[in-house]
């Protein structure tokens, strides 16, 4: 059975662009490797920041997620609000 109404002040608040890119570049250096040195070959080198940007891109897309999943699902407003 469909609800009946959706209380809209359960949609969390969205965090501005440069909150976003802090909180995901913080995670980024917490959760990688932080230290490339002269002596390493180029494909070392290639790889330490390959992985660097893998998951600074898992990171992003689990945050927009978050967001995207925090509003309601339009089978789930009623049509009073449909304006």
């Amino acid at each position: 059975m469909r609800s009946t109404g959706y209380n809209f002040t359960n949609i969390p608040p969205i965090p501005d662009c440069n909150a976003l890119v802090d909180v995901v570049l913080s995670k980024t250096n917490r959760k990688t490797p932080t230290e490339v040195h002269h002596q390493f070959k180029i494909t070392r080198i290639r790889k330490f920041y390959m992985r660097k940007v893998k998951f600074t891109q898992t990171t992003i897309n689990e945050k927009l997620s978050e967001i995207v999943d925090g509003f309601p699902k339009l089978d789930d407003i009623h049509p009073f609000y449909a304006d």
